[in-house]
């Protein structure tokens, strides 16, 4: 039976975070949009989308958002339990980390240049 991806772990500069199961890679690519006019629709048009990793980090008394929010120019690794791998280069912290204290976790948004898998 195959096994379903359920968590992952994420690398920044070779530092693996201390990222909780839940975590969201959208790899970048195009969005289409359909042009209409005159009752029809004629195609579509593209726009490029950049690769965004969406997850949280367990915050302990050594996790330094601020630190988190500097993030530029990094190789992040996402590795799935799978053992499904991707790499985003050149990525950043797109979104200031918010620290959830009912959770004691910090979310991140990340952005990237480019994604692929390894």
């Amino acid at each position: 039976m195959a096994q379903i991806t359920g968590k992952a772990i994420i690398r920044v500069n070779g530092t693996e975070l201390r990222s909780l199961d839940e975590a969201t890679l959208n790899p970048g690519g195009v969005n289409r949009e359909a042009v209409k006019g005159g009752g029809k629709v004629y195609g579509y048009k593209e726009e490029t989308v950049e690769p965004k990793l969406e997850f949280e980090v367990a915050h302990t008394r050594d996790t330094s958002i601020i630190d988190l929010g500097k993030i530029t120019d990094a190789t992040v690794i996402f590795e799935t339990d799978t053992g499904d791998r991707y790499v985003l280069r050149e990525a950043w912290t797109a979104e200031p980390p918010a620290l959830k204290t009912t959770g004691g976790s910090v979310s991140m948004v990340m952005s990237a240049i480019s994604c692929e898998r390894m």
